[in-house]
């Protein structure tokens, strides 16, 4: 595979750090690079990228937003499988901007985005901007590479150097921190702030050494630091900052102290691996902790160096990178047409059929059928056993060993939307192919439980469902063409009929993951590849999706999907997780409905196991 890397400075930190590190690696997991700087004001370096864009299998904009529209249309329609990445917040860099969404370059950022196909992130407050902008974003934080970043032995040396490194356009926020260094100063006579910069810096009544930075020293001049520090302020420019620093720090065993800002209090557990500090009083208490105890410089060290080694290496980095360029490069391009002349598949880039392409395992159910609570189970599976934040979006993280987890349900036939101009516009195809590939997994439960929880929702619980149907009883909306129970079981007919002779095909029961949630849950593992379960993260997971459990994580509204949270915490009937009971329709369906969910059941594929 061939990929085209487009830089705006070929020398700069993060094209080092996001690419260049990680050339050798991509070469050793099949993937070849061309690195392309373009200036903004090149005309000749645009259109060589233009050219060279024809040639490669995808093409990736490191932090370039200087196309503009005309130039963006060209290089689409030579390739269009185009990726974003970006770990700085790239859309704000004029911080003097009094209304930062309306700068010019947020609006490169918007125009540049929704050219590509997919967005990679450093943190998840960048990716929300690329998501916003109706992008799929996938996160991977900049890592580092352990093959230079080696731990230190001497934690215990004469004196206390507090370090820094960094471009010389972050030496303001060294300054911001002063009051807090120069108290410090006056409390510890000997104490050293070590900068490592391209320009000096002087402070009033601190001790500063300057040393120029370089490649070749950059280890050792890490390892002199006994504290390293990542002073911010906050605005939306730091909070789109990936802690590059202080993974620089934890590298080689510097304990740290950061301030409490973006993604620095993502990497730093307060007091366990290092110190967060908003107050010139934090940063005096957290420096004077660690100034004053080796044991705990040396403690905090250990632990942010096995951090990186677990969760921040460029190994891993480029594994999931490269996993997520073989996605994209699946995604249909160009093809020649029978003159041997370029065409492009044009229905086949709708965002759904974006989001429903590159999975490992394709989850298809009919709304309330329990698909909530099995991605909450798999996916608190996967965050802990690879030590991630829980989230329900893992696919972000790209970490190589998460599955990679397609969530989908619909009325209509699996493959795209129902009315006519959705099907001429192919925004909901599924392509044919990734559902041959995928493992599909059909999540079922008793259709008139299923319609029960439906209606719930459409009444208590959606906004945008039309009055008329709120002002329609159980009844009544059990009898509906679009709603009701025979269009729940249509469906259901014509997923087993399309997908239940494949062998790589497994048939789910709600009713039996609630019987038997453990065994199950194991069962679903092992179809995606984990036969032997690690046993912490499944007891946790178990745990976690619990049912009593769940209520309470909509209430405190800790899912990060805005359709999993609680409506109404007043009405129980407005909950995502309602009730969970088997049968449970006999207690909303009057005998005579009963008797009609009964008939339409006898049209239900005998294979499913549900009886009248």
């Amino acid at each position: 595979m061939k990929i085209l890397c487009v830089v705006e400075h070929g020398n700069a930190p993060s094209t080092r750090l996001r690419l260049r590190d990680c050339l050798d690696y991509y070469a050793g997991l099949g993937v070849e690079a061309t690195v392309v700087p373009t200036r903004r004001s090149s005309v000749t370096e645009r259109l060589r990228v233009l050219k060279e864009a024809r040639r490669h299998d995808l093409v990736v904009l490191f932090k370039t937003i200087g196309f503009n529209e005309f130039e963006l249309g060209l290089l689409q329609r030579v390739n269009r499988r185009i990726i974003f990445d970006f770990d700085d917040a790239v859309m704000f860099r004029d911080q003097k901007h009094r209304r930062p969404l309306r700068g010019k370059d947020f609006k490169k950022f918007l125009r540049t985005v929704r050219h590509c196909v997919a967005v990679v992130a450093g943190n998840d407050f960048l990716a929300c901007f690329a998501e916003a902008a109706g992008r799929r974003a996938i996160i991977l934080p900049t890592s580092i590479d352990l093959r230079r970043y080696h731990l230190k032995q001497n934690f215990d040396g004469p004196g206390v150097t507090i370090g820094w490194v960094g471009l010389s356009d972050g030496l303001p926020y060294l300054r911001h921190i002063q009051p807090a260094l120069q108290r410090l100063s006056e409390m510890f006579p000997g104490l050293k702030l070590k900068v490592v910069s391209d320009k000096p810096l002087q402070l009033d009544g601190v001790h500063v050494e300057n040393d120029p930075w370089r490649l070749e020293t950059e280890q050792t001049n890490l390892a002199s630091f006994d504290i390293g520090i990542m002073p911010l302020w906050d605005s939306v420019w730091t909070r789109g900052k990936c802690g590059y620093k202080i993974l620089q720090y934890m590298g080689v065993g510097t304990a740290v102290v950061a301030s409490d800002v973006g993604v620095n209090n993502e990497i730093i557990s307060h007091g366990e691996n290092g110190f967060l500090a908003r107050t010139q009083d934090d940063w005096v208490e957290a420096l004077t902790s660690l100034i004053q105890n080796t044991e705990q410089r040396r403690t905090f060290g250990l632990r942010g160096r096995e951090l990186i080694e677990k969760r921040y290496s460029l190994e891993t980095f480029a594994q999931g990178y490269a996993k997520l360029l073989r996605e994209v490069a699946r995604i249909p391009g160009e093809s020649v047409d029978s003159r041997g002349r370029r065409s492009f598949g044009r229905w086949n880039f709708s965002s759904r059929a974006r989001e429903l392409s590159g999975g490992d395992a394709v989850v298809i159910s009919v709304p309330k059928s329990g698909r909530t609570w099995v991605r909450t189970f798999l996916c608190a599976y996967f965050c802990k056993r690879t030590g991630k934040p829980f989230t329900l979006r893992p696919d972000r993280y790209h970490e190589p060993d998460i599955p990679r987890m397609i969530f989908s349900h619909d009325f209509a036939e699996q493959r795209m939307k129902a009315t006519l101009w959705e099907r001429v516009r192919g925004k909901y195809l599924v392509p044919a192919r990734e559902l041959a590939r995928a493992h599909v997994i059909l999540l079922v439960r008793d259709p008139r439980d299923a319609f029960v929880s439906l209606y719930m929702q459409l009444v208590h619980r959606t906004r945008e469902t039309p009055q008329e149907l709120k002002e329609k009883s159980i009844g009544d909306l059990l009898r509906d063409r679009r709603y009701g129970i025979m269009s729940i079981i249509k469906t259901m007919n014509n997923w087993f009929a399309e997908f239940g002779r494949r062998k790589n095909f497994t048939l789910l029961h709600y009713e039996s993951l609630r019987a038997a949630p453990e065994q199950n849950f194991r069962n679903l593992l092992s179809t995606l590849g984990e036969t032997s379960p690690d046993p912490e993260a499944f007891n946790y997971a178990l745990e976690f999706s619990d049912f009593a459990n769940m209520q309470r994580l909509e209430v405190a509204g800790v899912f990060d999907s805005k359709i999993l949270r609680s409506r109404d915490v007043r009405n129980p009937e407005s909950f995502k997780v309602r009730r969970g009971k088997v049968g449970g329709y006999r207690d909303y369906l009057s005998p005579e409905d009963q008797e009609f969910a009964a008939d339409a059941l006898k049209h239900l594929d005998a294979r499913f196991g549900y009886t009248a």
